[in-house]
């Protein structure tokens, strides 16, 4: 499957727009999974502690390796046992430690339902092929994804770089998500257990009828302001968050209730499965639905057009909008 060229092919300084993948899996270790960016890209391996790596100096940039829970890759478990000066590393069991059995113990309970995740550097969008080979080797290692268990939520993450920072920019960009969501739900046959957990909330209906109406045109202090007074919720399958921080970064620190924010210029879409078990599956798919929002952003004609009939079948619609917004979504796209 080919990737899709994006429509605003340069951010602000002229330079080619970078994006990054976080990839969500099982089945595959921390240690292994190092081995297997080793093998495809070169690199050093950086040790933080057990659960959290980097490969750095790689062919294409540094990638981190971690599980995805703070709980062991941020050793929030111990916060409670430092209160009683009580220290596992201390505590000698064999040739290792307390900490050590008691991080094992816990790992093999976690990671049936907590992914693994690999977070790839951001590279050049005309480049990002590249990971296919990563995302073949991890199937090749019998990595776990979304359909592989009930409880597996795992994600795929895409991490665009905005094309602008200004307001208006990405407000285009947020209300083209608003409209294709139900869309991109099915399109990418997104799993029942991502939609029952609270990873990928939808936005309340009270903030897409604030932002797609016509007359709303904010500064981008409004606009962080709306979204978080609307939206205090990191878990949006379209988080704005990093961002945010990236832009405005005292008026992100001052909400108490987002835990950490990673800044950055980018977008972050989380609302594509993690279908690594798959031997058909590529990246080029999820990326391609991405670059029809992309599409939509870009062209303020339709995307103002399709926010009327949008808010009016709203208004009209009591039970079955989303199918109905499906099949008017789908006339505009064809």
């Amino acid at each position: 499957m080919q990737y899709k060229e994006l429509p605003v092919q340069h951010n602000a300084k002229g330079e080619l727009r970078k994006v990054g993948f976080e990839l969500e899996y099982a089945n595959v270790g921390i240690e292994e999974s190092v081995k297997i960016i080793q093998a495809l890209y070169g690199g050093k391996e950086e040790i933080d502690h057990r659960f959290s790596r980097k490969v750095t100096g790689t062919s294409v940039g540094d990638f981190s390796v971690e599980i995805d829970l703070r709980l062991l890759n941020e050793k929030t478990y111990k916060e409670p046992l430092d209160k009683l000066n009580i220290n596992l590393k201390d505590i000698s069991i064999g040739d290792g430690t307390l900490e050590d059995e008691v991080e094992t113990a816990m790992e093999s309970v976690i990671n049936k339902v907590i992914p693994y995740e690999i977070t790839t550097p951001p590279v050049p969008y005309t480049e990002i092929e590249v990971f296919e080979k990563l995302r073949q080797s991890l199937y090749e290692h019998n990595a776990k994804g979304t359909e592989a268990f009930i409880t597996n939520a795992f994600a795929t993450h895409i991490n665009p770089e905005v094309p602008d920072t200004d307001a208006d920019t990405i407000l285009r960009y947020i209300n083209a998500f608003l409209l294709l969501y139900p869309w991109l739900l099915k399109e990418g046959e997104t799993d029942m257990a991502r939609r029952m957990t609270a990873f990928i909330n939808p936005f309340p209906a009270e903030y897409a009828e604030l932002v797609l109406q016509p007359s709303y045109h904010p500064d981008m202090e409004m606009l962080i302001e709306d979204y978080h007074r609307l939206n205090p919720d990191r878990n949006r399958p379209l988080d704005m968050y990093p961002f945010f921080a990236a832009v405005r970064k005292e008026q992100v620190n001052s909400y108490t209730d987002l835990g950490k924010v990673k800044a950055r210029e980018t977008f972050h879409y989380r609302l594509p499965n993690s279908w690594v078990s798959k031997p058909n599956w590529t990246l080029a798919k999820e990326w391609n639905n991405w670059v029809v929002l992309e599409e939509l952003a870009n062209d303020p004609d339709r995307l103002e057009q399709m926010s009327k009939e949008y808010l009016a079948l709203k208004d009209d619609t009591l039970i079955g909008f989303d199918s109905k917004w499906i099949k008017q979504t789908e006339q505009w796209l064809s």
